[in-house]
């Protein structure tokens, strides 16, 4: 289990039938609902924290019939370069 795996896992019971939903911990609240996926992965990407280019981190779920598929999972810090959609580009 990552880091950022852990560190999300208490909050999955709080995700709601929205489209996306995010994790992000230390962001308050750390379940937020997104209408789109680019709403989603900017949650994960933008934090004033962080250096320029590295990500906040946290997870992005799809909803999926009567629960939630795991699209990205985001380790602090990584650089926006490698963000898991930029790679499946």
């Amino acid at each position: 289990m990552s880091d950022m795996e852990a560190r999300c896992a208490m909050y999955r019971d709080k995700l709601k039938p929205d489209p996306f939903a995010t994790i992000v911990p230390g962001r308050s609240p750390e379940v937020k609902y997104h209408s789109g996926l680019g709403r989603a992965k900017a949650a994960v990407t933008h934090a004033g924290g962080w250096g320029p280019g590295d990500a906040r981190g946290g997870e992005i779920y799809k909803r999926a019939g009567d629960g939630w598929e795991l699209l990205y999972r985001v380790e602090a810090g990584t650089p926006t370069a490698q963000l898991p959609w930029r790679e499946s580009q």
